[in-house]
């Protein structure tokens, strides 16, 4: 436009540049780990939370009482004395069978505690949640006694065996009968691929059925693959054959008890249950070459009664289960 003066642009000041703020190290943040920094971090105290924090006190008190309840539970059906047996007789089968049960019951106890609940419980409520699993639990325990009475060992009386006759082969397969059980319930109630919601028991109820279904089957296939009697043997008392097969049945039961926690479906799990007997009949053919040599492992554990290579075969068939296990 004519007449208008051309405006003059003036130069922007300069701004100072403004110094740069030294870094002040925090103390353990991204400080150097020296030897000095981890010895004291080895002997800094921190008061543990465990003694703090009552709810734990509370679950030891409810596992304590679950722990008599079941002991009475044991007592009642075998019809006798804890006393009796333990102090006065020192029957070495009885504590055998009921240390298995009870050790099978802690296993319970402890699973159903760390098992996940509705995130809107209240801690009441998983309190009461907790009771009626850890009894549901001990009833399904209560029923493998039973499975074991009149299923696996039908042709003679596991009370008498154990209570009379002292006959710690049966009492190790007892044990370990539990013991299998408890990892079953263990890991239907996992929570590694979906948390099992409490309110469906029925889906325990399953695993538990299907569980001891396989354990018969077992308790079929591993006498005849092993060339082993094994009812008429641990009718003889042959602690050998008990301890043997009670390691495989116990290896068995880890395995399966793995194989739910990774899968749901239940034809996937039938499958590998007999992927892993396949497993373990082969490795215990390791344990013949390596320990027994020339001489048959049949013949060592039912003519020789040789508990130690019954030992060995129970050690080799967890090791097996172990090493699986972490391999997957």
């Amino acid at each position: 436009m004519e007449g208008l003066a051309p405006v003059a642009v003036l130069p922007a000041p300069e701004v100072s540049a403004v110094p740069p703020v030294p870094e002040v190290p925090l103390a353990g943040v991204n400080s150097p780990i020296t030897s000095t920094t981890i010895m004291k971090t080895l002997f800094d105290f921190q008061f543990p939370g465990e003694f703090s924090e009552w709810t734990i006190w509370i679950y030891l008190v409810k596992a304590i009482v679950f722990l008599w309840i079941g002991s009475q539970a044991y007592v009642v059906l075998r019809k006798v004395s804890l006393s009796q047996q333990l102090a006065e007789k020192d029957n070495p089968a009885f504590a055998i069978s009921y240390g298995g049960f009870i050790a099978a019951l802690g296993v319970v106890i402890a699973s159903v505690i760390q098992s996940p609940s509705p995130d809107d419980f209240t801690w009441g409520q998983e309190l009461v949640s907790s009771i009626i699993w850890t009894a549901g639990s001990l009833v399904l325990l209560v029923g493998t006694l039973l499975v074991n009475d009149f299923v696996i060992f039908p042709n003679f009386k596991n009370r008498k065996e154990i209570l009379e006759d002292r006959n710690a082969g049966l009492a190790v397969v007892e044990a370990a009968s539990f013991l299998g059980t408890a990892i079953l319930i263990r890991a239907s109630l996992s929570e590694q691929i979906e948390p099992v919601d409490l309110g469906e028991p029925w889906l325990t109820l399953i695993y538990f059925v299907v569980g001891q279904v396989l354990f018969l089957l077992y308790s079929k296939v591993y006498p005849k693959a092993a060339g082993l009697d094994l009812h008429g043997e641990l009718e003889k008392d042959n602690p050998a054959v008990g301890l043997a097969f009670g390691g495989s049945l116990l290896a068995f039961a880890l395995l399966l008890g793995n194989a739910k926690m990774r899968y749901d479906a239940l034809p996937t799990v039938v499958f590998l249950a007999f992927g892993y007997v396949i497993v373990l009949g082969l490795f215990r053919l390791v344990v013949h070459l390596i320990f027994s040599g020339k001489v048959s492992l049949s013949a060592e554990l039912q003519k020789d009664r040789n508990w130690g290579l019954g030992l060995l075969e129970a050690v080799v068939s967890l090791i097996v289960a172990f090493i699986v296990i972490a391999s997957i």
